[in-house]
């Protein structure tokens, strides 16, 4: 249930997080400057764990088949009139109290059903909060910002740190994630604001998801790359 319990801080986050970005991108008063940047780190490291869950899941390929035969064992149990069953429901009972309650059994079951479930939970509140602000092409243009400025101080060596250069390279592939599930046209088009074939190729050679290279987790979590 925990997983279900960082679903929904996501979905409260994300468009909190976009929203302060998104209305403060351009100014340039050095307190807001390193708010948006605090901001941009968030976002990152949401999406960061977002890539190591489903990382975790993947590594784990029995765990829908486990949890639908857990659910499949407790409603058998409940509803069976069988006396041997019933004997064994009493067993059960002394641990009934810390079973998954069914509703919430159900939306384990759905989220469960995704490869990437909790990327997918990042960029649908992303997606969602782009439409709902009524102008998408201001969510696009900030997160073109983002990656601008990432991949500049990548390419050009101005971190200060191995711990800040892949903080940057997160937030360019953040950014390009994010963009290319909101622009109809996808990331990878003449019209987008992030040249994404010289990111992918200058993070290629950097780790970010155990020993996965960036641009496998960038291609991996996109809609139009492959």
């Amino acid at each position: 249930m925990a997983s279900l319990a960082g679903v929904n801080c996501v979905e409260k986050v994300i468009p909190d997080v976009l929203d302060e970005l998104c209305n403060h991108a351009g100014d340039g008063d050095a307190g807001r400057a390193e708010k948006n940047r605090g901001l941009a780190r968030l976002l990152a490291d949401m999406m960061q764990n977002a890539f190591a869950f489903d990382a975790l899941k993947a590594s784990i390929p029995a765990i829908q088949n486990d949890f639908s035969y857990y659910r499949r064992t407790l409603s058998r149990i409940s509803q069976s009139q069988d006396v041997s069953i019933l004997a064994e429901a009493r067993q059960y009972a002394q641990i009934a109290r810390y079973s998954i309650p069914h509703d919430i059994s159900n939306q384990m079951s759905l989220f469960y059903a995704y490869h990437n479930p909790m990327v997918k939970t990042v960029v649908d509140s992303a997606t969602q909060f782009a439409k709902d602000s009524g102008n998408e092409q201001v969510v696009l243009d900030c997160l073109s910002a983002l990656a601008a400025g990432s991949f500049s101080t990548v390419k050009n060596g101005r971190a200060d740190s191995a711990k800040s250069e892949r903080l940057c390279v997160l937030v360019l592939v953040t950014c390009c994630v994010l963009y290319d599930w909101i622009s109809a046209s996808g990331v990878g088009s003449a019209q987008s604001g992030i040249d994404v074939e010289a990111a992918l190729s200058l993070i290629s050679q950097r780790s970010l998801v155990d020993s996965t290279s960036a641009d496998k987790v960038l291609r991996a979590n996109c809609r139009t790359l492959r």
